[in-house]
Order: C-alpha cells, then structure tokens, then sequence
C-alpha cells in the first residue's frame, strides 16, 4: 500500500449513507468510523459498488455494531470497485453522530 492519494470524511447523525468515494484506479481504502455521543450502539456498514448504481458490503463478516464512543478502522485491499460510500445502519438508542473518514491508496 503506497501513500493515500485522496482523503475525505463525512459526519452522520441519521440512518443513511455518506457520499460516494470514488476509486479512481485505488484499489485499497482505509476507513476510519469515529462514534461520539453513542447510546446503546449503532449499526454501520462498508458498501462498494462496481457499476454505481448496485451496492454491497465489503466486510464478508456482516455489518459492524459499535457499542462504545470510538474509532473503528476497516481496510479494503485489492478491491476494483468503481467507488466506496459508508451507510449508518441502525441506532439503538441516543442522538449519535458518526464520522467515515475514507483514504484512498494507489500502489
């Protein structure tokens, strides 16, 4: 993984889903998801897409439930999607916000 050629956050405090972050020839990402003000947990999700318009999770594992203000970090490799976006998922409780931070690689 080479240095990050582009990086970019977004803050969510509803379900929903960030902007999408295109690859523009990356094939590695790092995600970093920064929870403040948490209640009982939130739900997020990784989401890339190779056509732009149909969308996947990138973590084989599911989605990901946080239960503590913290940074979580997520690292896609070799992945030629045409873009990545990060999706809030659920909230269990409380008026959380949730920051992606996305970083882009080009070996």
């Amino acid at each position: 993984m080479g240095l990050p050629t582009f990086s970019t956050s977004t803050t969510l405090t509803a379900t929903g889903v960030t902007a999408d972050v295109p690859s523009v020839g990356a094939e590695d990402f790092v995600i970093a998801v920064t929870t403040a003000s948490i209640g009982t947990n939130v739900v997020v999700r990784i989401e890339g897409t190779i056509d732009g318009t149909n969308y996947f999770n990138c973590d084989y594992g599911g989605d990901t439930t946080i239960t503590s203000n913290s940074t979580v970090a997520f690292s896609i490799q070799n992945a030629p999607i045409q873009s990545i976006r990060g999706r809030l998922v659920s909230i269990s409780t409380g008026s959380p916000s949730i920051t992606f931070a996305f970083s882009r690689f080009v070996a």
